[in-house]
């Protein structure tokens, strides 16, 4: 694992974090450790009626030999206890294929599904442990074998209500790295894993988006790309061999595409449902001082099919220095957010932030300027379901937090009652899709007897009634603010606004819909947030219904 390349030397930053690769010229590293990594991950919610799905991920084992002997796992909720002990007396990888470096060997995966159905709802506690040998040793790890990390056990919320959703729509994560997309810092969770937890979660879609410069790598080679793309069409073919077997989560191929902004900087660009591969190198860390991607924002958008869907990733989150300073990355730039074939922008990025309020800010600066551009949620999660490991600073540190754990923030798409690929994308692409870290919530107008949703356009002089409807439940909270905005004059113009204040406020503060009469003018858009008992907020936003002029 060790490159003469001095362009290894950039210090990138991911999840799960990759801890055998080690510089060329300086091979010290503080993480480094004998052993493959073993990490164990769960939901951070778990559906009613649903089993918990643990996972364990064994890396490298083909540089370090394990025999998995057994897992214990442990959860308890309010005093209620499961347990349940696992013998596996499993060699990783077997003997047969020591020595092999093909990427079956590579990552190894197991998921233990426990029968929690004793533990009342709310937040469970689970401990996971696992006693492995190598070279005659017996070792255990809890949690994971990183190094300076918590061990903590892993917080799941079990949740006495699904996941709220509107009649006819499906929750979905729109941004996600997966075991294809390995390179010197990071590597992705196992497909199975994401179908398995999605649904765990109370998810009917995720879209798979590992990086552009990591799809077209030799399969047992981060560092040199594969002119056959091998890799790439093994990945088509596993998403479409896991979509006709386990069908209750639609998988959705894509990539994280890296091109050139206006400006010459490097932009990440979501690209789904478009299966010849484009290429973007530039911030690969591949080669060193070659940080030009192979194609602009525009020309990545020429080469995409009209059925695919295109959309800015995280487009105004700020830029670490280093990597501005050497890969070259950077914000997406007006003119570039204007480009006619992108459909809209992922401002919510994991957990709403500042870039989150920049990037929403901007989009409503865009609507009032005439630009039909819609908005859409996701996590950049890789692989990380409950807690996101990270590499801190290359080869001295890692550490953890929980932003951007996968399927916290959704994107809603309304898909008219089909659940295949082509659907989602298609109301992805149309604008039937809200945004949301745990509420829901539909606009429609209806007006000569037809209902028109979200990314429709109104005819001219229609008469009709606008219908918000909302739904959350405890574990996101009541709903405390409701707002549909127009544009104006000189900014936007609310046209409805309850908050919890108001005397007459909700007759439901957990479901319903409101009614008001159609006006405004260039578009309308809804709005909500919520609070728990606790105090935490958690928001939705709808796409804009268009009303020609």
């Amino acid at each position: 694992m060790i490159d003469p390349n001095i362009y290894d030397l950039i210090p990138l930053i991911g999840l799960y974090a990759e801890t055998h690769y080690r510089f060329s010229l300086f091979p010290f590293s503080l993480y480094y450790r004998r052993q493959p990594e073993i990490i164990f991950d769960a939901p951070h919610r778990l559906e009613p009626g649903i089993p918990l799905p643990v996972t364990l991920i064994v890396k490298d084992a083909h540089h370090f030999p394990i025999t998995i002997n057994k897992v214990v796992i442990e959860c308890s909720c309010e005093g209620y206890n499961v347990s349940e002990e696992i013998p596996l007396n499993m060699e990783i990888p077997p003997s047969s294929k020591i020595g092999r470096v093909q990427s079956p060997v590579l990552l190894w995966h197991r998921i233990f599904e426990i029968n929690v159905s004793d533990l009342p709802s709310g937040n469970m506690t689970v401990k996971v442990t696992t006693h492995f040998s190598r070279n005659g040793r017996i070792h255990v790890v809890r949690q994971d074998n990183y190094f300076g990390l918590s061990h903590a056990p892993f917080k799941v919320f079990k949740a006495a209500n699904p996941l709220p959703k509107m009649p006819g729509w499906e929750p979905g994560e729109l941004h996600t790295h997966t075991e294809y997309g390995c390179d010197q810092v990071e590597f992705g969770a196992p497909l199975e894993a994401i179908v398995t937890n999605a649904r765990a979660i109370g998810l009917g879609w995720t879209a798979l988006t590992d990086h552009s410069y990591n799809l077209d790598d030799l399969e047992d080679d981060y560092l040199h790309d594969d002119p056959e793309l091998k890799k790439w069409r093994r990945f088509l073919e596993h998403v479409k061999r896991l979509n006709r077997e386990r069908g209750e989560v639609v998988l959705i191929p894509g990539e994280e595409l890296t091109c050139r902004s206006s400006n010459g900087r490097n932009l990440h660009m979501l690209v789904l449902g478009e299966e010849i591969f484009l290429p973007g190198g530039g911030d690969s860390a591949q080669r060193w001082f070659h940080t030009r991607s192979e194609l602009s924002v525009d020309e990545a958008l020429s080469r995409i099919s009209d059925t695919a869907f295109a959309a800015a990733a995280h487009p105004l989150n700020d830029t670490p220095l280093l990597e501005r300073i050497l890969v070259k990355r950077g914000r997406w730039q007006p003119s570039d957010l204007s480009a006619s074939r992108l459909d809209g922008w992922q401002i919510l990025n994991g957990n709403p932030d500042r870039g989150f309020r920049h990037g929403l800010n901007s989009w409503v600066s865009a609507l009032l300027r005439g630009e039909r551009k819609y908005i859409y949620a996701g996590n950049d999660s890789h692989g990380n379901f409950n807690r996101f490991r990270q590499v801190c600073l290359p080869m001295m540190k890692l550490h953890e937090h929980h932003n951007h754990l996968f399927g916290k923030s959704l994107t809603h798409v309304r898909t008219e009652g089909k659940h295949d690929v082509e659907s989602i994308i298609t109301a992805l692409k149309s604008g039937r899709a809200t945004v949301s870290n745990g509420p829901a919530i539909e606009l429609n107008v209806v007006a000569d007897q037809h209902t028109f949703h979200s990314g429709d356009a109104l005819p001219p002089s229609v008469w009709g009634d606008v219908c918000i409807g909302y739904a959350s439940t405890v574990e996101f909270g009541r709903i405390v603010h409701l707002k549909i905005s127009t544009a104006g004059n000189n900014g936007e113009v609310c046209l409805l606004e309850i908050d919890d204040k108001d005397k007459q406020g909700l007759s439901d503060p957990y479901q319903g819909k409101v009614m008001l009469q159609l006006k405004g003018r260039s578009y309308i858009r809804a709005e909500l947030t919520t609070r728990t008992d606790d105090g935490t907020e958690n928001l939705a936003f709808s796409n804009p219904i268009w009303i020609d002029s």
